[in-house]
């Protein structure tokens, strides 16, 4: 049978990705703490996180375990597929971010760090200090061999794909784990069970009330085996979305959805609300547990409402959601890029609208001097989806390719050779 094409859940990757941008860099562009519900509300970057890993589980059940319980699964042509998905990505921006890094820090071992908690806590947190060359290097190693999402006191470089590293350990872990889930007869169950599972930690992080230690918060916020659980979940997803056709035919009718969005956005106003006036330990509950269900409902409507696959805004949907790991990774690199971008237009505007004398010399002083402002933030945000589209499409994907046809492609085409009497 042909494979559904889920064309809302390209949308919601895509979103997701634009969200984790916003929350990143949008505070660079005057104060908007200044209006504390938007500030609130843009502070929630793990919401996105957390269901993209969701989504990514239910994605590799759909893709690859299906209604036949991963019998077919392949092992090897498994792991190879996904690593020449996702490591090009994150080793190109590795290359594009590393001398933007060195260069603002000074040289190498001049990188500075802070090993923060979250801005959740009121205690502050450790001040920085220099990597030196030692924590350059390995940390360097980390990255490259993506196992930075392991190191529970900073993330260094490129920070933003430590989400990269912690799904390259999902898909390590996906062909013992994705089948034998799939054989769950009550994922309902099992989906509360790995929710109970999920939120222990955080339960016990809430009632000691350990919010400022940086190691404690750095293996809660991305060690891949505690983030493992939304990953799983994502999986016994896809089931419940095999064989619970009429739950899901109510869930969704038009009473149901109105009341499914109003549950997720309800979820999500909330913790904006709890950001804005309790904050403490009460990150860790909602960061790792309490809002797992309100991402496993979002993935489900998405999965559930299918557009048509042959329109041009499905074309578009398809190619938005699949650049969608690389704004996760590039979108930093880009932000500073940028940043030096436009204070030399604000420097040149002030320049020529103003006395001061038109020099290299005094458009760079009157660079140094400016701050981001609001209404450039557009520019940047659709700069960011073309660059990353074409960073997915022209470098990625063919990268990609390569990769596969070398390590998947080698055996025939030397079986081939040999028939043919070619060495």
């Amino acid at each position: 049978m042909p494979r559904e094409k889920f064309i809302a859940l390209d949308w919601l990757r895509f979103a997701l990705a634009i969200y984790l941008v916003l929350f990143h860099t949008l505070k660079e562009y005057g104060d908007i703490r200044a209006v504390q519900w938007i500030y609130s509300s843009m502070s929630l970057g793990f919401y996105s996180t957390s269901t993209f890993f969701v989504l990514s589980g239910f994605l590799l059940a759909h893709v690859y375990i299906g209604r036949n319980e991963g019998r077919d699964l392949n092992y090897k042509r498994f792991w190879i597929k996904r690593f020449a998905s996702l490591y090009p990505i994150h080793i190109l921006a590795l290359i594009i971010v590393l001398p933007l890094v060195v260069i603002n820090a000074g040289s190498m071992s001049q990188i500075t760090v802070t090993p923060n908690t979250n801005d959740w806590a009121e205690g502050g947190s450790m001040a920085s200090h220099m990597l030196g060359m030692s924590g350059f290097v390995s940390n360097l190693l980390l990255h490259v061999s993506l196992l930075h999402a392991w190191s529970p006191f900073y993330t260094t470089f490129n920070f933003a794909t430590w989400s990269l590293s912690a799904l390259f350990f999902f898909y390590l872990v996906f062909p013992f784990i994705g089948p034998a889930l799939a054989r769950v007869r009550r994922p309902l169950l099992a989906l509360v069970a790995i929710g109970l599972i999920y939120a222990l930690p955080a339960l016990y992080m809430f009632l000691t009330g350990t919010n400022d230690n940086v190691v404690a918060h750095g293996i809660m916020h991305r060690n891949p085996l505690l983030r493992l659980p939304e990953f799983l979940a994502g999986v016994v997803l896809h089931q419940v979305y095999l064989r619970h056709k009429l739950l899901m035919a109510a869930l969704f009718s038009t009473r149901g959805t109105i009341a499914s969005l109003a549950f997720i956005v309800g979820c999500f106003a909330l913790s904006a609300w709890i950001h804005a006036e309790v904050r403490g330990g009460w990150y860790y509950l909602l960061h790792n547990g309490l809002l797992l269900p309100s991402q496993l409902l979002l993935v489900l409507m998405c999965a559930w409402f299918q557009p048509a696959s042959d329109t041009a805004q499905a074309r578009l949907a398809t190619r938005l959601g699949v650049a969608s790991l690389s704004i996760f990774a590039l979108h930093t690199p880009l932000n500073m890029i940028s940043s030096k971008i436009e204070k030399l237009i604000l420097g040149a505007i002030e320049m020529l609208t103003t006395q001061a004398p038109v020099s290299v010399t005094s458009l760079l002083n009157l660079a140094g001097e400016q701050t981001r402002e609001l209404w450039m933030y557009p520019l940047f945000l659709a700069g960011v989806v073309i660059v990353c589209v074409l960073f997915q499409e022209q470098l990625v994907n063919r990268t990609r390719t390569a990769i596969q046809e070398r390590l998947l492609n080698k055996p025939r085409r030397s079986h081939s050779d040999l028939f043919h009497g070619r060495v």
